[in-house]
């Protein structure tokens, strides 16, 4: 059918090949960027900078290299001075199981540090001690391609 301008939609005709089942999408366990040009670090850092949530990318040094405005709260600082710093240096992290003392074994507990050193995709429960105390955050952190870095998700739980 016409419309009142003379123009019309021709859509393409093409055969389904019901013989071939879809292929799900194989699901990586890292974030390959290498395929874009400006390396897995340098395509995350100004989506991190932008984002509104609380998220941070670390380099393989565990050193931020972006952080959101929004991860403030979290670190306790701003997101322009964490930057260039060590992870560890910034947070206080507090063992579950021992009340308030101080966390021992960060590359096992604190998600970030435990996807740098396994190359895996890490999650779980982060208590931080900042000015207004004790607070528990959901993180989850993905690692870079070449273990190059991670990029992590800070949440308030």
């Amino acid at each position: 059918m016409n419309d009142p301008k003379g123009s019309r939609l021709i859509l393409p005709l093409r055969r389904l090949d019901e013989t071939v089942p879809p292929q799900p999408a194989a699901v990586p366990r890292t974030l390959d960027l290498d395929a874009h040009g400006s390396g897995p670090i340098g395509v995350w850092h100004a989506a991190v900078q932008g984002s509104a949530e609380a998220c941070l990318l670390l380099d393989r040094d565990a050193r931020v290299v972006a952080a959101s405005a929004a991860v403030g709260a979290v670190l306790g600082t701003t997101a322009a001075s964490a930057v260039g710093a060590k992870f560890v240096d910034l947070v206080t992290a507090v063992d579950f199981t021992s009340g308030a003392a101080p966390d021992l074994e960060l590359e096992r507990s604190v998600p970030p540090l435990r996807a740098l050193a396994t190359g895996g995709l890490a999650r779980g429960l982060l208590r931080l001690r900042s000015a207004a105390g004790l607070v528990t955050y959901d993180v989850v952190a993905v690692p870079l391609a070449g273990q190059s870095g991670a990029l992590a998700f800070f949440l308030a739980v």
